[in-house]
């Protein structure tokens, strides 16, 4: 089975419609979870350089700014006055405290002189040994006394590595969700399509003629075995008006056939009898030429119901398409001569297809015939065969008046019969039986015009 097929399954894509809703769900919980989380450490952070300010403060008060200042080197846990800059390079949160004057003099504290104003901001710091980005370090500037200023900071790289970890969570779980609905995807359209193709196939050999076909029940009692059983019963219904109908057409050919048959006995009986001259015999024949057409009219539509009901289908074999349209042309090649109407034809050699060969016989000498009898002499009619892209197609081609374009789908019609063809003989079956064999072997038969005359072209699907 095509894979593509599967993609364009509807339970592959409802599949993916609500992988989307819960990705996009799954976005949007992540947003809040990511906006929460943020916030939250935000504030522990300003929390914590707060409590650190608060104890400097704490001590400013007490016994001064040496005091200040000793807080702030025990807070470093260092007694010197001046340390070295340090930057984290732990997932903790690294403290950065510094007490500095006006002139620029760091008096304590890990780093260097920070000019900042009151209040909380975000401090951006070279990289550290070991680190190749930025330090994030968000702090807040208090003024101690007139002339000396406390900065503390913190560094966010727990909120940045916080986030991370959160973001890598959820793509795990988007990648997770998507591989999960493309596989229950593929299982569910797999099996959506191999109940759809069941009953596809069981439609089409129904079409084909085989009308005891019916859709597997799998007595699961879902869904699809409601509709087999829908289907099937619908099937089991159409299959008993057919044969009901087909019967009735039958008995009433037959039946018909049978007096008209007896009739023309009678007449042929009594025209052997008759001298052979004067009106009486006249209209004896004329009675058994007009008894002929009517035996050939019933013989036309019981043979269009046998076509139609598709039983000759389990008779279809390999059929050597070119072979057999070089016969037909041959035997009406003499019948176009004498009738004013040259024949010609252009074939493609060692077509194959499946069918009837006594139909498709019947089918190419009723077109190859209609041509003859619809058109004026010194028409020239064309028997083509060519392969399209893998497809037999064979073509009548005359360039006789044609057929208007709003009669080309009703010429198939039983009975129909144009204005240009009314005093023409035949009884409008023609077209129709051909259309009728046509549709038994799955070919596709269009009419167009030549400009001038018609064209009939019979598209066939090439033999396996």
């Amino acid at each position: 089975m095509p894979q593509i097929r599967i993609f364009k399954a509807e339970s592959f894509r409802l599949a993916g419609l609500f992988a989307l809703v819960f990705l996009t769900l799954t976005a949007a919980l992540l947003g809040t979870v990511l906006w929460i989380v943020a916030d939250t450490e935000r504030r522990s952070l300003i929390a914590a350089n707060e409590a650190d300010i608060s104890t400097v403060t704490n001590g400013l008060r007490t016994e001064g700014l040496d005091e200040a200042i000793e807080v702030v080197q025990q807070r470093l846990g260092t007694s010197l006055p001046l340390r070295p800059p340090r930057f984290s390079h732990h997932l903790v949160p690294e403290t950065y405290i510094v007490i500095e004057d006006r002139s620029g003099k760091v008096l304590a504290g890990n780093l260097p002189f920070v000019q900042c104003a009151a209040g909380v901001f975000t401090l951006w710091l070279p990289p550290p040994t070991g680190r190749r980005d930025l330090v994030n370090v968000l702090g807040r500037c208090a003024a101690l006394t007139d002339t000396a200023t406390l900065f503390v900071g913190r560094d966010t790289f727990s909120m940045t590595a916080t986030r991370e970890r959160i973001l890598g969570a959820f793509g795990w779980v988007a990648l997770g969700t998507w591989v999960f609905s493309l596989l229950g995807g593929l299982f569910l359209g797999r099996r959506f399509m191999v109940r759809v193709d069941a009953i596809t196939q069981t439609c089409e050999r129904v079409i084909a003629g085989r009308l005891n076909e019916r859709i597997p029940v799998r007595g699961r009692a879902d869904e699809w075995d409601r509709l087999a059983r829908a289907i099937n019963e619908m099937l089991d219904r159409i299959s008993m008006l057919l044969e009901n109908l087909q019967q009735v057409s039958s008995d009433v050919a037959h039946d018909l056939r049978t007096p008209l048959t007896r009739l023309r006995n009678r007449l042929e009986a009594a025209h052997e009898k008759s001298t052979g001259i004067g009106e009486d015999s006249i209209a004896i024949s004329r009675a058994i030429e007009d008894t002929d057409q009517l035996l050939s009219l019933f013989a036309a539509l019981l043979r269009i119901s046998q076509i139609e009901a598709g039983t000759r289908v389990q008779t279809f074999s390999s059929v050597d398409l070119s072979d057999l349209l070089e016969r037909v042309y041959q035997i009406f090649l003499p019948v176009g001569e004498d009738c004013g109407r040259p024949l010609s034809r252009r074939l493609f050699q060692g077509l194959q297809i499946r069918g009837d060969k006594e139909l498709l016989t019947q089918l190419f000498s009723n077109l190859i015939e209609n041509a003859i009898r619809h058109t004026p002499r010194g028409t020239k009619i064309s028997v083509v065969l060519e392969s399209v892209n893998g497809i037999s197609v064979a073509t009548v081609i005359d360039d006789g008046p044609g057929v208007p374009s709003e009669d080309r789908e009703k010429v198939t019609r039983r009975f129909y019969r144009g204005s240009a063809s009314r005093s023409s003989e035949g009884h409008g079956l023609g077209l129709s039986l051909a259309a009728a064999i046509a549709q038994l072997h799955g070919a596709k038969l269009e009419l167009s015009d030549a400009r001038p005359g018609l064209r009939v072209d019979i598209a066939f699907r090439a033999a396996p």
